[in-house]
């Protein structure tokens, strides 16, 4: 189940509409809201001007219409929840890029593999960093414990 699948459970009271990492559900718009640039960039609390870069490079399209208004998708919608989770761990939209146009239904066979490429690459750096961060985190419990214990056998100093 995708971010965008789990917003359903929304309380239309709610005036704001903030992106949630994973810990928890993405709120969809009040009924009958439109995906329009400005309804998604609040839902995921991001610039008309970051949704239209993204439609610039080919990520995301408004590929709908309702009346005069171009809307996004709820596949849309997947993509820039992707797209958020990847920046915040520090991808760049050149690295995202290619794994989402590989997703794209008519992407090209050379396209997928190497979207593919790219994924076991990122997974591969993203390991990596998160084995550096694990052993930096467990360097500083280590020292705040010889930290504190400092502090209960002297008292506290300045």
């Amino acid at each position: 189940m995708t971010n965008c699948d789990k917003r359903r459970d929304h309380d239309p009271e709610e005036d704001e509409v903030v992106w949630v990492d994973d810990s928890g559900p993405v709120p969809p718009p009040p009924e009958g809201t439109l995906l329009s640039i400005g309804n998604v960039a609040k839902m995921f609390n991001v610039s008309r001007l970051a949704l239209r870069n993204y439609e610039v490079r080919g990520l995301i399209k408004r590929r709908h219409r309702v009346g005069n208004t171009r809307v996004y998708g709820w596949a849309d919608c997947d993509r820039i929840a992707f797209i958020i989770k990847g920046r915040k761990a520090g991808l760049s939209l050149t690295e995202i890029g290619p794994i989402l146009k590989a997703a794209d239904e008519d992407a090209l066979p050379e396209s997928i593999k190497s979207g593919r490429a790219s994924c076991l690459d990122l997974i591969d750096r993203l390991d990596r960093r998160r084995q550096a961060l694990r052993d930096a985190l467990a360097e500083l419990r280590h020292l705040h414990t010889l930290l504190s214990s400092k502090l209960g056998r002297g008292g506290e100093r300045d």
